[in-house]
């Protein structure tokens, strides 16, 4: 039976009203993002570029911003821009499409595609690599303790030498999570190995172009023209200075280089694959490993799953001088945020956690902190809890009662009062964090446990600390060499106090030169910006080195003292 001419016109009708609404949507979805945006951003500056999918469609793809000071270029879908560590899902997917294909194991040896790497204390597998959990120094942290400076041209077979290089572990297998670039550079080299392509030439024959993302590639090569390339800012007094630099052409932990069509065709493969399929994407989207220790780990191949505000997220942020990315998958409501930014004064964290509160606006429960009620404090008991805690890293923590106060004392004895929530638990008003006393042994108590900025640390009590001479401080000082990196830390005793000079990197990529050492206790030394370093001894109790026990993606650096 034929159709109306009435009933075509009112459903004709109904589809332009539905086109009309989802418009209004968009645009009113649009305006409220740029309202985000331009709280950090402002016409003329350095900018970049914003996406989101919904239910594998686009509901938002906008440039903000400019490209190119220099020309008065603005940012748009085809702008391409440096996505940095966002690129280790790349590495991390092509590892699994070579699993599928049964070219490797991910519980096997490193060193059988690799045997030219050093014969590690421990068995290290492709899927430490891929989970952060190897041990293997991180390279860029490494580049900078070894003077290495980030402006010099740099390859990936530099990177790999470094590696080698520096053999050291920061810890045993499996026994932490510990963020390391060098990981995925060699997972590179074992795609390499077992695929029989180059690493930019497998992705793109395997990834890229069956996807359609056209411009996108893996940066490796000096004489490779970037087309539509954005160009890297900081905001320097609110003038954009570029930083940007192109002389890094290693690869598996960042340089790929890509624009939003890309970037939208690479997430819409998280919703329908043509490129793996349903198992491979789960896999990524779901954690499946523990530590040692039966901790969880929440990084999978690439990612990072975690909630937020109540939602479910998959994500990774990825950022080098000049520029700031994030890519986030919320899979429970088939929704993925892409930022790309050519700013790296832009928060695109911040701003891409703005974005998903509108989205999810009535999904997301905001979780409302912890009302910290004073109360008033038991003397008889903290008296019990006064005295030096040590923490995992070397660090102590000091505890004292002082004119009816209870007081918190960090090793360069700056003070902080204590306030009580019960007999146990205290809290500072100076800063935020917390503490727990507890482990109640003979009615001495034996372990403290640091609450801050998420994270708690557990510490456990120490013998007290007893305090140097100056004369003794003084010994310490001396000129120590690290072998592997070749590099010299000079520590002089001045004004009273140790000072260590750091390489140039330092002071050209951090803004400082020196640090200075605070007695902690015996041989352990805190340092006012890399963490507690620990003066060894030789059998005839002599001074023979130091230990920087941990830098964040380096642990355990030894140091052996060449002259005093």
């Amino acid at each position: 039976m034929k159709k109306s001419t009435q009933t075509i016109i009112l459903a004709f009708a109904s589809m332009l009203i539905t086109l009309s609404a989802h418009s209004n949507n968009d645009e009113k979805l649009t305006q409220k993002i740029d309202s985000l945006v331009a709280l950090q951003h402002s016409e003329g500056e350095p900018g970049g570029v914003i996406g989101i999918l919904s239910n594998s469609k686009v509901v938002m793809a906008k440039g903000y911003g400019l490209m190119n000071i220099d020309h008065n270029q603005p940012n748009d879908k085809n702008t391409t821009f440096d996505i940095a560590s966002v690129a280790k899902q790349f590495t991390a997917f092509a590892i699994l499409l070579l699993e599928g294909e049964g070219k490797l194991e991910l519980d096997k040896d490193i060193r059988i595609y690799l045997p030219n790497l050093p014969k590690y204390e421990y068995t290290i597998t492709i899927r430490h690599l891929l989970q952060h959990t190897s041990g293997i120094a991180s390279t860029d942290v490494v580049r900078l303790l070894a003077g290495i400076s980030f402006d010099e041209l740099w390859s990936q077979q530099k990177e790999i030498e470094l590696i080698g290089q520096y053999s050291q572990l920061n810890f045993k297998p499996n026994t932490q999570h510990v963020y390391s670039n060098a990981g995925y550079a060699l997972l590179a080299q074992i795609i390499e190995v077992v695929s029989g392509l180059n690493f930019p030439i497998y992705l793109q024959k395997m990834v890229f172009n069956p996807l359609g993302m056209e411009s996108a590639l893996v940066y490796s090569d000096p004489n490779v023209m970037l087309a539509n390339n954005s160009i890297g800012y900081k905001m320097t007094e609110k003038k954009p200075v570029k930083v940007s630099s192109t002389l890094d052409y290693s690869y598996g932990g960042s340089n790929i280089y890509a624009n939003l069509n890309d970037m939208i065709r690479w997430g819409q493969n998280f919703m329908m694959p043509k490129v793996g399929d349903a198992h491979t994407i789960n896999r990524i989207l779901n954690t499946y490993n523990t530590l040692e220790n039966g901790d969880s780990i929440n990084y999978t191949y690439g990612f990072n799953v975690r909630k937020y505000k109540g939602v479910k997220m998959v994500e990774h942020s990825g950022g080098v001088p000049g520029f700031r990315n994030q890519f986030m998958i919320f899979p429970e409501e088939d929704l993925i945020i892409i930022l790309m930014f050519n700013n790296e004064s832009i928060n695109t964290r911040r701003l891409a956690n703005g974005i998903a509160d509108i989205l999810l606006a009535n999904k997301i429960i905001e979780e409302q902190p912890k009302p910290r009620v004073e109360v008033e404090i038991n003397f008889e008991k903290v008296q019990k809890f006064a005295g030096s805690y040590q923490m995992g890293d070397g660090m102590e923590l000091s505890f004292m009662v002082e004119n009816d106060t209870f007081w918190l004392v960090l090793p360069d004895e700056s003070k902080f009062q204590l306030f009580a929530e019960d007999d146990y638990n205290y809290f500072l008003k100076a800063f935020n964090a917390q503490c727990t006393f507890g482990n109640i042994t003979n009615g001495n108590v034996n372990e403290m446990e640091w609450h801050q900025g998420g994270s708690s640390y557990k510490a456990k009590r120490g013998e007290g600390k007893i305090p140097l001479t100056l004369e003794e401080i003084a010994r310490f000082a001396g000129k120590y060499y690290q072998k592997e990196l070749k590099v010299e830390y000079p520590i002089i005793f001045e004004n009273g106090k140790l000072v260590m000079s750091t390489p140039q990197t330092f002071k050209k990529f951090l803004g400082f030169d020196s640090v200075i050492l605070s007695h902690i206790n015996g041989d352990k030394f805190l340092t006012d910006k890399l963490g507690v370093l620990e003066f060894t001894r030789d059998k005839d109790n002599s001074v023979n080195g130091f230990v920087l026990l941990d830098i964040g993606r380096l642990q355990n650096i030894k140091f052996a003292i060449v002259s005093k």
